[in-house]
Formats: C-alpha cells, sequence, structure tokens
C-alpha cells in the first residue's frame, strides 16, 4: 500500500513523495536497478544494473513488494502525465539464520540496498524507509507470505553505524569469521561420444 510523505526544505520549498513496494513485472524492477546503479556509480568499481538484477532474481525468496521506494514527481502535481522517479530505496531480504545445533533456526530481516540519489539526500528519505521496512518486519506475523521476522540485521561501513542506531536501533557487533582452507580435486574424462564429465571432491 502507497503513502504520500511531505518533506519542507530550509528555502521554504516543499516536495511530495510516494512511498512503495516495487511493482512484480520487470518493468518496474528494471527501473529499480537503474537507479541503484546509478547512485553506487561513484565506487571505483561501481556495480551495474544487471548486478542488482541478478541480486535480486537469484534470491529464491526474492519479493518485489518488500523492496522500498519513494518516487517523486518534479512539479509535485498529482494529476500530472510525468512519471514518478525512484530517488530512494531500502530492501528487506527474507533470510533464516541458525542459532547452533542446541536452538531452532529464527527467521530474520536483512536490510539492503539502502540509497538515495544525489538531488534528494539529506531530506530523511532513508529514514522514512528504513522505519516502513522496521514496521513490515515487525508485522510480518500478520502478512499473508511472510514467515514471522524474529529479528533483524544489516550489514554496513562503521561510518553509517551512528546512522542505523539512531533510526532503526541498531547495536553494532563484531563479526567473527573463520578462514577453512579446502582441497578440491578434479577428474576429467572423455567418453567416446565425445561427452565430458567433470567429478569435483572435498
Amino acid at each position: 500500500m502507497a503513502s504520500k510523505h511531505i518533506v519542507k526544505l530550509l528555502d521554504g520549498s516543499t516536495h511530495h513523495y510516494r512511498l512503495r513496494g516495487l511493482n512484480e513485472n520487470d518493468e518496474d524492477i528494471a527501473k529499480w536497478t537503474k537507479f541503484c546503479a546509478s547512485v553506487f556509480s561513484y565506487k571505483p568499481n561501481p556495480p551495474s544494473p544487471s548486478y542488482f538484477a541478478r541480486h535480486f532474481y537469484n534470491d529464491p525468496r526474492h519479493d518485489a513488494n518488500l523492496v522500498r521506494v519513494l518516487t517523486y514527481r518534479p512539479d509535485n502535481n498529482a494529476s500530472s502525465q510525468e512519471e514518478d522517479s525512484i530517488v530512494s530505496s531500502v530492501r528487506i531480504f527474507q533470510r533464516t539464520i541458525s542459532m547452533g545445533p542446541r536452538h531452532p533456526p529464527i527467521e530474520t530481516g536483512g536490510i539492503g540496498e539502502v540509497c538515495t540519489s544525489p538531488d534528494h539526500q539529506r531530506r530523511g528519505l532513508s529514514k522514512v524507509l528504513l522505519q516502513d521496512a522496521l514496521k513490515i518486519m515487525r508485522d510480518s506475523s500478520s502478512r499473508v507470505g511472510l514467515e514471522a521476522m524474529a529479528c533483524s540485521s544489516l550489514h554496513a561501513s562503521p561510518t553509517f553505524q551512528p546512522v542505523y542506531s539512531k533510526v532503526g536501533g541498531y547495536k553494532s557487533v563484531v563479526s567473527q569469521w573463520s578462514l577453512v582452507p579446502i582441497r578440491l580435486q578434479y577428474f576429467f574424462s572423455s567418453e567416446s561420444t565425445g561427452n565430458q564429465s567433470v567429478f569435483m571432491r572435498q
């Protein structure tokens, strides 16, 4: 369900935004992937729209409505034929976390693809989207098609820790990683038909 948000700037100008989930069609998802790629284009190795498309479609639990966006119409005229543009995004990932052999796994909502167009930054748009995402996760047990989410998690640069702590109450923890050496052996064999079989074992 879409909702409207009005932002008034210090110069007195008023800007109207519409919060919604993506539509379950390739056209809307393609607009979102291009938007994400444009915002992250400042990176040394910027991700392409196809990167975000793969990230979405290859997720077996992807849900277009869990990609929350704010759209903007420059003239603020709801009756205008001009198309709304996506200017801010937050995505909720449905994940199952293992709690160890003595505890059952829990459902969690991951947060990602948090980005806002440079022309619309410092207007509190990410805050609006994050609070919307948190509400969806809190209400997940009563939403059709969603597993009840017991917690939420996200991975972010230390630079953004104060932001997520203030907006969503996220607590910073240090991730513990282990490197496990794995030796792989490959065996190749060619049959008389010309087909090649590849076997792999650890």
